[in-house]
């Protein structure tokens, strides 16, 4: 039987990105969470935690923490059941999500739910081409990416699919593109990533310039609203959802450079293969929240 204390030190160093970090949020000493992961190694016999800076857990470590979360989660259920949490606990959910999603419509997906579960959301922000990373990692119970096949012991669910556009503002349009969208005016134009891990704006290129190699200024703007804030100020172009930016593209802000650059991006719901009553709620919840958009968009028709 595994003493859960250890179990805690373990995720704690790892979440918290060291041990003195870990330590401030059990509220024992330094040296009693050292100890602790130290009887747990010693127990299992294997390294769990490599101790460079930050710290990183071993493959047997991230095992161990996914375990602690599953505990945590069926603990909590067991206890609301049984009348024995004390009112007011509260549950930690990490979660996966990427920053467009993060930025729209995520927390109009989730308010129904956060609001009827003692729910406290851990989330952690990627690239939609990055996140299910963190979940085979043990990071997080759940997470919202590209792909639709399942990791091992997970079930994955179709969420929707939404179109990356190539945007511009019209002067840096006529600056840059006046001669038309080719592999000589890509090459010296500045453009906008959301971070190196950004794959939508090469897949473009892939799909217009086929076996071509382009080496282009970049600027990097790691958060959405200010990604499409770059865009608008005429400092770059680059892609963008287009149900982030359906005013500015109606009010004529920003323009599509190029339709046929449009990239299509489906987002999947993955999660633990773990029943419980919160990850089906949740996973309800994210599904759901499409379903009544489809519903609500076709009564409208």
């Amino acid at each position: 039987m595994l003493d859960t204390r250890f179990l805690e030190a373990l995720a704690a160093v790892v979440e918290e990105g060291g041990f003195d970090k870990g330590a401030r949020r059990l509220h024992i000493t330094q040296s009693a969470v050292s100890q602790r992961i130290r009887n747990l190694e010693e127990q299992l016999g294997q390294v769990l935690v490599v101790r460079s800076v930050p710290p990183e857990p071993t493959e047997a470590g991230q095992k161990l923490i996914m375990h602690l979360r599953q505990l945590q989660m069926m603990e909590h259920e067991l206890g609301e059941s049984l009348g024995l949490k004390p009112a007011g606990e509260f549950v930690t959910l990490p979660l996966g999500v990427n920053a467009d999603t993060l930025a729209t419509w995520f927390l109009d997906a989730m308010d129904e739910f956060l609001r009827e579960n003692k729910i406290l959301p851990d989330i952690y922000v990627d690239d939609e081409n990055r996140t299910y990373e963190m979940l085979k990692n043990g990071e997080v119970v759940g997470c919202i990416g590209t792909g639709a096949g399942a990791l091992k012991n997970c079930r994955s669910e179709y969420l929707a699919t939404f179109d990356y556009l190539c945007l511009s503002t019209a002067d840096f349009y006529e600056q840059w593109f006046r001669d038309g969208f080719t592999s000589e005016t890509v090459c010296r134009a500045p453009t906008a990533l959301f971070n190196r891990k950004d794959e939508t704006q090469g897949r473009m290129f892939e799909k217009l310039f086929p076996g071509e190699k382009l080496v282009y200024p970049v600027c990097f703007v790691p958060s959405s609203e200010a990604f499409v804030d770059v865009l608008r100020r005429g400092l770059a172009y680059g892609m963008a959802p287009e149900f982030q930016v359906a005013e500015e593209l109606a009010a004529g802000t920003l323009i599509e450079v190029i339709p046929q650059g449009r990239v299509p991006v489906s987002l999947y719901w993955h999660s633990w293969n773990v029943e419980t009553r919160l990850l089906n709620d949740l996973r309800n919840a994210l599904v759901g929240y499409f379903s009544k958009e489809s519903s609500s968009k076709n009564n409208n028709i």
